[in-house]
């Protein structure tokens, strides 16, 4: 089912589902024609076409996992008087919501996969500029420095490790043509190489377990000469880039020693110290109000009671946010709070698990591992620090999984 009888707006969707992965790059208000773009063609479907409003019951689980987060916001504000501000995500999330419908446009995915790469690539441009040509310890992108002089560069990370496993996706994908796959493959490692540059350590975690689990499972399923040489290609690649990045990765793992030390001395004042006692705090909210939290977006105000209370060291006031997504949820909406959280990753999770497991011998997985690698790479940031608390991560986030969602669904679409 095709969206739209004019063939004229086919290649204006393509390439603006494939020009917006670089707008999670480089965010400003001159990308926004493609997002206009894909909501006038969006809106304009949905009031037009029945074919297209049924479209969302192909991937219902995420469809209503990712919907309901506005009226749980309104629901969370108007029980724990929040402010309408706390009410953005859910609005950003229906935006995205809306344009899905959009990749059912989709005949081919090749260059919205170009996209995705181009992506990979521009954040090691931007990563190895800022940290080489201009010198900043740990480049943030375009994501700047808030008030409280505390980077973007976690963010900027997260960003840069989601499109290197989607490019390093594309590049172990036999399907896909050698021309292509060479890009792609080129792409992961300046997106590998950007990630380092970066030098953010949950989502190089993350990177670096993911990347291991996707190259393990394709090498697995290769023939013994395309095993062994797949094997040398991955290991050749790893040791360029240590190579390459011998000093930052020495300074990485230098820094996290340090940290610990101090810990063990009894000062928390330090990044993984002052998460732990961020993390306390969460807790000490969720004992307090169990079933529906303090609000949503209120951690920040009760840390600063419990900073008066004696229950919290001053240090951490500086602080809005948990920087553990899950101790946010619990915190600011409780056990509800928690298991809405839980939902919105669970049910993408088993939506492309389901897919992976029930496709026929001849179908194209790589949708369906796009968002799975997607949803898996948010989950497990959100355990070192916050996804909700930027709209660029919050809007990557809903992008790309409900746009896998449609192209899981979309059997028309050729690779």
């Amino acid at each position: 089912m095709h969206i739209s009888r004019d063939r004229f707006a086919e290649p204006v969707v393509l390439w603006a589902l494939s020009l917006l992965p670089l707008t999670f790059v480089f965010p400003s208000r001159l990308t926004a024609l493609p997002y206009i773009v894909l909501l006038m063609v969006a809106t304009h479907a949905l009031f037009s076409h029945a074919g297209a409003r049924r479209r969302y019951a192909a991937f219902a689980p995420v469809a209503l996992a990712f919907g309901m987060y506005f009226p749980y916001s309104l629901a969370s504000i108007w029980l724990q008087h929040g402010t309408l501000k706390a009410a953005d995500n859910g609005l950003h999330f229906l935006f995205f919501l809306v344009i899905a419908i959009c990749f059912a446009e989709l005949r081919s995915q090749r260059l919205f996969w170009r996209g995705l790469s181009a992506a990979a690539w521009a954040t090691c441009a931007l990563a190895l500029y800022q940290r080489f040509g201009l010198h900043i310890d740990r480049p943030y992108g375009m994501y700047g420095i808030n008030a409280l002089r505390l980077s973007g560069s976690i963010k900027f990370g997260m960003v840069a490790t989601v499109f290197t496993l989607l490019a390093l996706l594309a590049a172990l994908d036999r399907r896909i043509a050698v021309p292509d796959r060479v890009w792609h493959g080129s792409a992961a490692l300046a997106g590998y190489a950007g990630c380092l540059a970066i030098g953010s350590r949950g989502p190089l975690l993350a990177l670096l377990i993911i990347s291991m689990g996707l190259a393990a499972g394709k090498i697995s399923r290769l023939h013994k000469k395309q095993r062994g040489r797949a094997t040398l290609a991955a290991l050749l690649g790893a040791a360029l880039l240590a190579a390459l990045f011998h000093a930052e990765i020495v300074e990485l793992i230098t820094l996290t020693g340090a940290d610990i030390s101090t810990m063990r001395s009894g000062n928390l004042e330090t990044s993984i110290g002052q998460r732990l006692v961020m993390w306390k705090a969460a807790l000490t909210m969720f004992a307090a109000h169990p079933w529906f939290g303090v609000g949503m977006n209120q951690f920040g105000s009760h840390l600063h009671v419990l900073i008066a209370a004696g229950q919290a060291p001053a240090y951490v006031a500086v602080f809005g946010h948990t920087h553990n997504e899950y101790l946010e949820a619990l915190a600011t909406g409780g056990i509800i709070g928690l298991a809405y959280l839980l939902w919105l990753f669970g049910a993408p999770l088993a939506f492309f698990l389901r897919h992976l497991a029930h496709r026929p011998a001849d179908g194209d997985p790589i949708a369906a591992l796009g968002g799975l690698i997607t949803v898996l790479c948010f989950a497990f940031f959100a355990i070192g620090d916050n996804i909700f608390d930027r709209q660029m991560t919050t809007s990557l986030l809903a992008f790309l999984t409900l746009g896998f969602a449609v192209m899981t669904t979309n059997p028309q679409a050729e690779p």
